[in-house]
């Protein structure tokens, strides 16, 4: 299962660095982070739809974080 998400900011190469040290294989799910022109590209693979929502809960949660702090 996969799923692809585009989340428009206006600093996605900060917020890809930011998150970089998060980003890390795990047994669940494997995530990956692109920067775009004034969007973020987050790509995540998991075997079961669990890991699949994990993944995606986490990291939404991670990038709303980095992109409000990033554009105060």
């Amino acid at each position: 299962m996969k799923a692809e998400i585009e989340i428009e900011c206006k600093y996605p190469e900060i917020v890809k660095k930011s998150l970089e040290p998060d980003v890390e294989e795990t047994k669940k799910f494997d995530v990956k982070l692109k920067d775009e022109k004034n969007k973020l590209l987050l790509v995540i693979q998991s075997n079961d739809i669990a890991g699949l929502l994990a993944g995606i809960n986490s990291y939404i949660r991670l990038i709303r974080t980095a992109i409000e702090t990033s554009e105060v």
